[in-house]
């Protein structure tokens, strides 16, 4: 298959993901086949990865070159998402009975505000009769400014949401790439829309804080691309600090740096997210802390089996395989996830580092990739808002191997 060919298919592959993650849920009769449909072009897409040459973050004079097209539209996005963020925060309340994800956040920030550290993860009577906070330091902290100042919490989540959709804009080259970059303007575009107009069906901005994840996962995709184990060490301890979901990418990018024989790279990344983690969460808050943490998964069972008694649709109007389990198999589920987030990254790195048939590219940057595919998948209760993070990740990659151009290394990639 030729190069254009596989641009292509590429291209492709990532306006299906990224409709069927939006408004193929809601215009396909069957969920379930669009969840096959989906995990069939996210597959196809890891394999174009391998295939496609190996990627490298652009110069920023590049990205500068073309500001003079890119501004306009920075301009338009930034005013719709202003105008339609406004109307869904006065539509849509805070409400702890409908959405306790922002009002628990909340709550922290104010503790640590008062308090300091020392009551932040003790119980909050006043949502469901004393639930525990369960959100980590990179998820609740950067609330901080709107509490201090008494401004909506969502704001926090549009501001993350917009610098993603800015990092996408700023990768996409449009220098003799009409073709590739208009295309992918056009399924950005889609994914904005769907993000700031269709609130009402996937709730993304009006009630999750699912925006600070997403723009952790750019910052780590766009560190992978660079090449900079200081920016992906800081990137994964950020990443792991809010979501778990690419915990299964972590052995696989150690075993990626011991098969380059790149020592130094590897003890880079190491001990610049171990010290992330320590100074973010394991100082402040301790042991016990870290302890309650550890012990959450155990109850992702029987809150899954909960949600299918009350919430049926959560599973079979959304993306993921645990509609394919069905009610009565969470913890068959949940098993699942933890072996194979782990196992499928492992036996996917050790064949592309051991086969000796095709010269593959971009390895470690298609496990973090499948690493994302998997988890998502497997995970207990797959509410909607949760897969907008694989989107994104695809929409960074695609802008830089749909780049005819020969790509350089930020300045950082050669430390």
């Amino acid at each position: 298959m030729g190069l254009n060919k596989k641009k292509n298919l590429l291209l492709l592959c990532l306006a299906l993901e990224t409709f069927l993650a939006s408004y193929g849920l809601i215009s396909a009769p069957q969920a379930a086949v669009v969840s096959v449909v989906y995990i069939g072009a996210a597959l196809v897409f890891i394999y174009l990865m391998l295939h496609l040459p190996a990627v490298r973050l652009p110069a920023r004079t590049d990205i500068k070159k073309q500001s003079f097209v890119k501004l306009p539209l920075l301009i338009t996005m930034m005013v719709l998402a202003f105008i339609t963020t406004r109307y869904w925060l006065d539509e849509i309340p805070l409400d702890p009975d409908f959405a306790d994800m922002l009002p628990i956040i909340k709550v922290m920030n104010e503790r640590f505000l008062h308090d300091g550290v020392q009551h932040v993860y003790d119980p909050v009577k006043l949502i469901w009769n004393g639930t525990l906070p369960i959100y980590l330091p990179a998820m609740w902290l950067p609330y901080l400014p709107a509490v201090a100042v008494q401004a909506d919490l969502r704001w926090v989540t549009v501001i993350a949401l917009l610098l993603s959709f800015i990092t996408v804009l700023a990768l996409i080259s449009f220098r003799r790439n009409g073709r590739y970059a208009w295309g992918q303007m056009l399924v950005l575009a889609m994914l904005f829309w769907w993000l700031f107009a269709r609130n009402d069906v996937h709730g993304f901005i009006s009630m999750s804080e699912e925006g600070m994840v997403v723009l952790y996962f750019v910052f780590l995709t766009v560190a992978i691309m660079s090449d900079s184990a200081l920016l992906m060490g800081i990137a994964a301890s950020l990443c792991m600090l809010s979501r778990y979901s690419m915990i299964g990418w972590l052995l696989p990018c150690i075993i990626f740096f011991l098969s380059k024989n790149d020592y130094r790279k590897l003890i880079v990344f190491s001990v610049t997210g171990l010290l992330i983690f320590l100074v973010l969460f394991w100082f402040p808050f301790g042991f016990a802390t870290f302890q309650q943490m550890v012990l959450l998964p155990h109850s992702y069972v029987a809150f899954a089996e909960k949600v299918w008694e009350n919430s049926p649709d959560v599973y079979w109007l959304n993306l993921g395989l645990a509609k394919f389990y069905g009610r009565y198999r969470m913890q068959l589920l949940h098993q699942s996830l933890l072996v194979l987030s782990f196992a499928i990254p492992l036996l996917f790195i050790g064949f592309c580092l051991m086969q000796k048939k095709w010269k593959l590219n971009n390895i470690n940057l298609a496990s973090f990739k499948l690493s994302l595919l998997v988890f998502y998948q497997f995970i207990d209760v797959p509410y909607g808002y949760l897969f907008y993070t694989n989107v994104f990740v695809s929409m960074i990659i695609a802008a830089l191997m749909l780049n005819p151009e020969r790509t350089v290394p930020f300045p950082e990639a050669s430390r």
